[in-house]
């Protein structure tokens, strides 16, 4: 039961814009990018075909083996991945042009790729590096090259080493928050991974191709915290790594079937009040018109504008806030044990939203005698 969380830069909305504009023509390969095992080198063209079909005739369980089955995380993201694209992407229009292959070591090869596709009628062109290694089933998509540091529950993930910096402000705030929601909340996550991008267009592509383009970070149940990391604050950075946190605890507190404005709410408000050394005020203005809870209900956060957007956090935001401060944490608590007693559900999340927001006003009902 993911519900997608986009960590949203309320003040600079319009600039996260991300819009990929195609390039004449698709990049060739040169003759230096060639493996010298011809047969290693026709395995993952062979590959790299079958998820081209996959794709254009929709058919997960072609796409599923061509994944790494020692990475869960990145199965998940590529299983909402693909079911997004089936759906958005013009039938027929998705290609794959491998550019360059390079031998990391044995059993690990770099592969530059350039994917090309129809959003709709829009032309799209993206290009990235996509690790394969053999495994003993093997050759496999290991998802981007990633550098990464980190210990055994958090780990991060970058694209680049210019990012190095802010991944080292990301692994010490991460750290700071879980130790904070084990105080409030006793959660300790089985695991914190944390994949940073450089280039937004890699981001939205990670993601799924319909992403909103306001949209600067990412979490869904039993995945990722994904986060555009390329000229960002570093206050604004460290407590977007909050809000996707505080995303995480509540998906496993509440087996992922928490409304879509409790989670949005309460990443805002952690984000603001969580830690003091990390943490983004929300202002509001003073004739600021809150969205009811009933009103936010109805909203379908992935499909509105940037403006409407900023607005539906702030709400949710200031309704989660209500709850803390009427009610305190420790009947949130139970609000999240009731939630968590219903079963995860593995579908994308408008399929689920009136369910959600059914337990939800059940569980708030029954814990506090309101929604």
């Amino acid at each position: 039961m993911p519900v997608p969380v986009i960590r949203v830069l309320l003040s600079c909305l319009i600039s996260c814009l991300l819009l990929l504009v195609p390039n004449s023509g698709r990049a060739e390969q040169s003759a230096g990018c060639h493996l010298a095992d011809q047969n290693k080198e026709k395995e993952i063209l062979r590959l790299l075909k079958q998820k081209e079909k996959a794709v254009n005739e929709h058919k997960w369980k072609l796409y599923v083996p061509l994944l790494n089955s020692g990475k869960p995380m990145y199965i998940q993201e590529q299983k909402r991945w693909f079911q997004d694209a089936v759906k958005v992407m013009k039938p027929g229009s998705f290609h794959i042009h491998p550019v360059c292959f390079t031998e990391l070591s044995e059993n690990r090869v770099k592969v530059h790729l350039e994917q090309t596709y129809r959003l709709r009628e829009e032309f799209h062109r993206v290009s990235f590096p996509v690790l394969f290694e053999r495994t003993r089933n093997g050759w496999k998509d290991s998802d981007l090259v990633f550098a990464r540091l980190g210990n055994g529950m958090i780990s991060v993930y970058y694209t680049d080493a210019s990012l190095q910096k802010l991944a080292r402000l990301a692994f010490s705030s991460l750290s700071k928050g879980v130790a904070a929601f084990n105080r409030k909340y006793g959660w300790t996550p089985g695991r914190v991974e944390v994949k940073l991008y450089r280039d937004p267009e890699l981001f939205r592509e990670s993601v799924k191709p319909s992403l909103p383009g306001w949209a600067a970070g990412w979490h869904e149940a039993n995945q990722s915290i994904k986060f555009i990391a390329e000229n960002v604050d570093p206050a604004w950075f460290a407590s977007g790594m909050i809000h996707e946190l505080t995303h995480q605890l509540i998906s496993e507190l509440t087996n992922d079937n928490a409304a879509y404005w409790l989670q949005e709410g309460a990443a805002m408000f952690y984000e603001a009040h969580l830690l003091p050394d990390f943490h983004w005020i929300h202002s509001v203005p003073r004739q600021f018109q809150p969205l009811s809870i009933a009103e936010l209900e109805q909203k379908r956060l992935e499909r509105l504008p940037s403006d409407e957007a900023g607005r539906y956090y702030l709400s949710a935001y200031l309704q989660f806030k209500n709850l803390v401060e009427t009610y305190g944490e420790e009947k949130l608590k139970k609000v999240f044990e009731i939630l968590k007693a219903s079963p995860y559900l593995d579908v994308d999340s408008d399929q689920k939203v009136e369910r959600l927001n059914r337990l939800t006003h059940d569980a708030l009902n029954q814990v506090l005698g309101q929604r």
